[in-house]
């Protein structure tokens, strides 16, 4: 069988948002699976912007600005343009290979991204990262969210500072499909956060939930990994690589091949 048939007959289920889940709904397309789009998040501009004005407004005094999202990338590209204000000539980070495609969308280039993974860990081992004492860092993220990176650049001697541009927060409408009606067998579940893990959860009737114990999951990486058994889910999900389409979709071929 063509890899491009290993899917048919298999029903995916997709739980990023809209914008971020276009392009593997189109894969999943291609190679003849039934997609079934089920976001678990809503992503909003932040409620509170001023504070992330002020950060922004000082942007000519910020050694490194790190990207913690291609959502950060967007919604702080509003606010600059906003604020008649620019990224250019300024050393930029980005967390993963699609927040650094965001920027670059926006003629913007990348010096520090990870060689390897997507987490705030990966991009720590970066070079750059390692003598910055005396350097101010601002990090574009959402609202809330890990301390890691903060703690971490801070224990080294950075001054660091956040601009938090866009909330993430339940749907006010779920997808209305009854999960529980779908096959065990052939159905599987793409989960690339930890706080999707606790949404979806959230979002699911009991019976769903009774379902999706069962069910199989392919997970962005080993916290989501541990956050799904946690929560009352499949306790052996299916860790891709990373959270990237590819090594998700690469997931799904070893998964339906078996």
């Amino acid at each position: 069988m063509h890899t491009h048939e290993l899917l048919s007959g298999k029903t995916i289920i997709v739980t990023r948002p809209l914008a971020q889940a276009k392009n593997m709904c189109e894969s999943l397309e291609r190679n003849q699976a039934t997609v079934v789009h089920f976001p678990v998040i809503s992503i909003t501009a932040a409620k509170k912007i001023k504070p992330a004005k002020n950060a922004l407004k000082k942007l000519r005094t910020y050694d490194v600005i790190i990207f913690i999202s291609a959502n950060a990338v967007h919604y702080a590209m509003d606010l600059v343009q906003q604020l008649s204000l620019s990224f250019k000539d300024k050393q930029l980070a980005a967390v993963g290979p699609a927040t650094k495609m965001a920027l670059e969308s926006y003629g913007h280039s990348v010096s520090i991204v990870p060689m390897t993974g997507f987490t705030s860990e990966a991009l720590l081992n970066h070079d750059s990262l390692q003598k910055i004492a005396g350097q101010k860092i601002l990090i574009i993220r959402g609202h809330g969210g890990r301390e890691r990176l903060r703690q971490e650049l801070e224990s080294r001697g950075a001054e660091v500072s956040y601009a938090e541009v866009y909330q993430r927060r339940l749907p006010v409408q779920r997808n209305t499909k009854d999960l529980s009606e779908l096959s065990k067998e052939d159905t599987a579940i793409l989960i690339n956060s930890v706080e999707s893990v606790q949404n979806l959860w959230s979002l699911c009737s009991k019976n769903e939930q009774q379902w999706l114990t069962n069910a199989t999951f392919i997970v962005g990486g080993e916290r989501i990994a541990k956050e799904a058994s946690s929560v009352g889910f499949a306790k052996n999900p299916i860790i891709a690589e990373n959270p990237s389409d590819e090594a998700m979709l690469k997931a799904l071929h070893d998964w339906a091949k078996k």
